[in-house]
């Protein structure tokens, strides 16, 4: 699998920042795979039923062949009594040992795509049939998937779920409805798949020695926020949340408040304001005093201050203003859309909400873009006609800034 990190290294890849668990957490992890007590089992002298343990075994550098038989390698004797180091090991080498039996495609391939393919999405997981198609090119196994490509697929799924490098679990109805319509197939495959902490720490290891940009969660601790925030943009929450919480753990809390709200001041877009804020909520008591004397500054950002303490009930909502409430809920929809979530968010809305008129009348920077969204993709065809009226009303005026420029332009 080397030779595929190295080929993302010279392609200059830049990989989604990963949690890396306590080494301990890891070590469990790795005792408790099935293939890594088989291999072992085998070297002690057990028999082993499976063809791939014996070749596993020997790649890895635990046995060699000795007059016709596998015998232990003395100088590899203490990494069997290492289930971490064993683990990685074997994972190195995975593609090395070669295809399990009645294997249709190239072993190798797949299981240097699909670990680095699961890696690439984040914590999200993968729905396993769209893995199907996207795992058909990324590995050069054709186009179109047809059934021997599924069946590889599945069986190299199969095989780094008993090793204990991916994780299974079944789909709720509502992705499992959106994964039908995308691929197209009513009844497709139920499951989805992603890398277990175990596997993300290895191939971190992995694609860091190639020379890959692979940064772990808190590598960017030590960064301001004004050079943390862009690489948030388009992460998954969960990676921004973690983020910011171990920007906020590398400071003392009245440090971090003081910086995250010297952002907040100078923040020039709706999606640096949110991530001020979240950081300021992860500081504690002192987070929302500080939150606090923004909102009674006023303006734009006092409004996104307001909506924000009054959303973690630290102020009385009856004391937030219909100004406040306007313009901060655009701000918030601002960033949501620069986060990418806006168009998911327009499908919660209550029937009885009227976006385009908090839109229009809030005065927002981005309010002409926000309501090119919903007159896009609003699901209520009244309400996404009405908010194509309100935009064109906008631009006839010279209302709205015009696209790409910023906020403070």
């Amino acid at each position: 699998m080397r030779e595929t990190w190295e080929q993302d290294a010279s392609a200059e890849v830049t990989m989604p920042p990963v949690f890396l668990r306590p080494e301990a957490e890891l070590r469990q992890a790795a005792e408790r795979s099935p293939l890594l007590d088989e291999v072992r089992g085998y070297v002690a002298g057990s028999s082993a039923d499976d063809p791939l343990i014996p070749r596993w075994a020997e790649v890895s550098g635990l046995v060699r062949v000795f007059e016709g038989r596998h015998v232990p390698v003395e100088e590899n004797a203490t990494l069997v009594d290492d289930p971490l180091r064993l683990w990685e090991r074997m994972f190195s080498t995975i593609g090395e040992a070669g295809a399990p039996e009645t294997f249709g495609l190239p072993f190798t391939r797949l299981v240097a795509s699909i670990p680095i393919t699961l890696y690439q999405s984040g914590p999200v997981p993968v729905p396993v049939e769209l893995l199907f198609d996207v795992l058909a090119q990324v590995a050069d196994l054709g186009q179109v998937p047809d059934e021997s490509t599924r069946y590889s697929i599945a069986a190299t799924l199969d095989l780094l779920e008993r090793f204990g490098a991916i994780k299974r679990a079944t789909a709720d109805p509502a992705v499992l409805a959106t994964v039908a319509e995308i691929s197209g197939k009513p009844d497709p495959s139920p499951f989805v798949v992603s890398l277990t902490p175990l596997a993300a720490w290895a191939l971190n290891r992995e694609l860091r020695a190639a020379g890959v940009n692979a940064p772990a969660i808190g590598d960017a601790a030590e960064e301001s926020l004004g050079e943390l925030g862009p690489r948030l943009v388009g992460a998954a929450p969960e990676i921004i949340d973690a983020e910011l919480k171990a920007w906020v753990r590398h400071r003392s809390p009245s440090d971090a408040a003081a910086e995250a709200s010297a952002f907040l001041h100078a923040a020039q877009l709706p999606v640096e304001r949110l991530f001020a804020l979240i950081a300021l909520g992860e500081t504690g008591d002192i987070g929302l005093e500080t939150a606090v004397g923004v909102r009674a500054e006023g303006g734009l950002v006092g409004a996104a201050a307001a909506m924000w303490l009054a959303e973690r009930g630290a102020v009385d909502r009856e004391t937030v203003t219909r100004d406040e409430v306007v313009v901060g809920m655009a701000d918030h929809y601002a960033a949501m859309h620069a986060l990418g979530a806006f168009v998911h968010q327009l499908a919660d809305m209550d029937d009885r909400f009227d976006i385009v008129d908090l839109l229009t009348s809030s005065g927002h920077p981005d309010r002409l873009e926000l309501l090119n969204v919903v007159g896009t993709d609003h699901p209520d065809p009244k309400m996404a006609k009405k908010a194509r009226t309100a935009s064109f009303k906008l631009r006839s005026s010279g209302g709205g800034r015009p696209p790409g420029q910023r906020a403070d332009a």
